[in-house]
């Protein structure tokens, strides 16, 4: 816990839980008075990506429900980790924190994360609230609110101005689309590649390959991406949609935010990104005429897509004082009705077994996506990845080469395959 708690503790000879006790649901909390206060330390990202002030109206009213208070620590996604590995170093990191898939194995390996599957078993957690538990090692370390799904948005006025009159369902069609949109000077696709935040090599490169179900996994689920044919087959493609020019140029240096930002400004017809952003795009340029469709597939594959998905998902952290207060806030995050609210205002699919959100007046572009979503099948191969993010960089740092055509394609999947080897000792 935090400096200013442990100074206020002791000052007080008693430690207040302060939930309700006629709630089964906060039953699981602690029998220390109402007269003290419980402070709990939320870091997250997600305020700043929900509506003003929406995050903040939820630790509201769970104090005024519980008395416990829950402050939050924003912060973008880019530097939520940061600020995460910050606190740790100085002894003052939060209760609570938001967990990407990428980060989960080794919060838990180095001790970070509480094992959660211990702390609901003493509490008698009813487990069926949670439609998903991340794990590592065994044992579940974090709990996902709300999935999102990364399907490709298309700037439809680039399209029309471009003459396109449909949107393309295969590599070849990409292909041909992305030729008309360039000659009408336009660049037509954004690949992020800046090792600083390597999120473009999941959500983007393999979310590509994801759709004709291409995986980094062979049949008895280990990483064996080298000499696949598969994988070569899509790691050309790629490589063609860079010779062309049809990449946004500076890919090596381009993050997530800069992608979506030349997105809504206007400059790029096609990115892959996460439906948590579509809010913000509504509100920066409400004009632009956004589309979204299925990710294309290899030509002649007809089977079910992979749809990336990404979470806010949420851990307790081992130096948590308070282990049972936080995963009460944590259940009540998985509240019917305040996860379906959070779903729908976020274009997002509920964690939650209780929630039934009402999507009948969400955004139309959300409504075509659910649709998509619902015909194909969630995937993220790197949750739960031991050393994700260091993979991603690696991975990232052999693709380039090989796209400037400095090493064959053979070489470049030789070095994705030697620094999973490396991480995973083989």
């Amino acid at each position: 816990m935090k400096t200013n708690f442990k100074i206020f503790r002791t000052t007080l000879a008693v430690l207040a839980v302060a939930l309700l006790a006629t709630s089964s649901f906060f039953a699981a909390g602690s029998s220390e008075s109402k007269d003290d206060e419980v402070v709990i330390e939320f870091q997250q990202w997600w305020a700043v990506e929900l509506p003003d002030g929406y995050m903040q109206n939820i630790v509201d009213e769970y104090y005024e429900k519980t008395g416990v208070r829950v402050n939050l620590l924003s912060a973008p996604f880019a530097d939520t980790k940061t600020a995460i590995m910050s606190g740790l170093s100085s002894n003052t990191v939060a209760d609570i924190i938001s967990v990407d898939g990428s980060w989960l194995y080794d919060f838990a390996d180095q001790g970070v994360l509480t094992n959660l599957s211990t702390l609901m078993t003493n509490n008698g957690t009813d487990e069926t609230l949670f439609t998903d538990q991340w794990r590592a090692k065994g044992s579940a370390y974090a709990l996902p609110v709300l999935n999102f799904a990364y399907p490709m948005f298309v700037n439809m006025d680039i399209l029309n101005a471009s003459g396109v009159k449909k949107l393309p369902e295969t590599w070849s069609e990409f292909l041909d689309v992305c030729d008309a949109i360039a000659a009408n000077g336009y660049y037509p696709f954004a690949l992020n590649l800046a090792t600083s935040s390597p999120s473009g090599i999941q959500n983007v490169y393999m979310g590509y390959a994801w759709a004709s179900d291409i995986t980094m996994k062979d049949e008895n689920g280990n990483y064996a991406v080298a000499g696949d044919k598969d994988m070569i087959e899509f790691a050309e493609f790629y490589k063609e949609l860079y010779e062309r020019g049809y990449l946004i140029p500076g890919m090596s240096a381009l993050t997530e935010q800069d992608m979506t930002s030349k997105f809504i400004s206007g400059e790029v017809a096609f990115i892959i990104n996460s439906m948590a952003v579509l809010q913000a795009w509504r509100s920066d340029n409400p004009n632009m005429e956004i589309a979204t469709l299925r990710v294309p597939v290899r030509d002649g594959y007809n089977g079910k897509s992979g749809m990336c998905v990404a979470s806010w998902a949420v851990g307790i952290t081992e130096s948590c004082e308070h282990k049972d207060e936080a995963l009460a806030f944590i259940q009540y995050l998985f509240d019917g009705g305040i996860n379906a609210s959070l779903a729908e205002t976020q274009s997002a699919f509920p964690g939650s077994s209780l929630a039934n959100p009402d999507y009948s007046a969400s955004d139309p572009v959300f409504q075509d996506v659910y649709g998509m979503f619902a015909k194909g099948f969630p995937i993220n191969e790197f949750t739960g990845m031991k050393k994700a993010n260091v993979i991603m960089v690696d991975f990232i740092n052999a693709l380039i080469p090989y796209m400037e055509g400095n090493v064959s394609v053979e070489e470049y999947l030789d070095n994705v395959q030697q620094a999973i080897d490396n991480v995973y000792g083989n």
